[in-house]
């Protein structure tokens, strides 16, 4: 008896012919378009655009207000909740209500120094409570009178 030939044959070597084609294709694809020039678009020219840009990482002047600020919400951060910040955190308020008071072009560099303040202080308390407390982890409450410590320890001067 003849099996029915109403199904094509499935030949494996073709399916993954292919699949190498497509390889190939796509990644024929990839080079012509790194290799082809680059039109500017429409945020090329946006000082916020920090793409292929290095000039942006480099610290500069804040108002004193804005560290002491920065200094207090990881203060908080580390005090009320185990050194964790969210989206709605006064860290974010603070950064943009102080960026929008500045020129878009000195937004970027000026972000960047907000940055490595609190990451800063953030650090300098993580490294202050894992001494007193090695058994402490992000997310888990500080115990009690360390944070304190921290801002009253001889030697200390965290007032900007």
């Amino acid at each position: 008896m003849r099996l029915n030939s109403t199904f094509p044959q499935i030949n494996f070597a073709t399916i993954s012919n292919l699949q190498q084609t497509v390889k190939f294709a796509q990644m024929k694809e990839n080079a012509k378009a790194q290799s082809e020039p680059r039109y500017p678009g429409t945020y090329d020219n946006d000082p916020m655009n920090v793409t292929n840009r290095l000039d942006w990482k480099r610290i500069v002047p804040v108002s004193d207000k804005v560290k002491q600020d920065l200094i207090e919400v990881a203060r908080d951060s580390m005090e009320n909740y185990g050194g964790m910040l969210d989206e709605k955190s006064n860290f974010n308020k603070v950064k943009t209500n102080y960026l929008n008071s500045l020129p878009a072009t000195e937004r970027p560099s000026a972000s960047f120094t907000l940055d490595q303040i609190f990451h800063n202080e953030a650090q300098r308390l993580v490294d202050f409570v894992k001494e007193k407390d090695p058994s402490w982890n992000f997310g888990k409450p500080v115990k009690t009178g360390i944070i304190a410590e921290a801002y009253n320890s001889p030697g200390v001067d965290i007032k900007v």
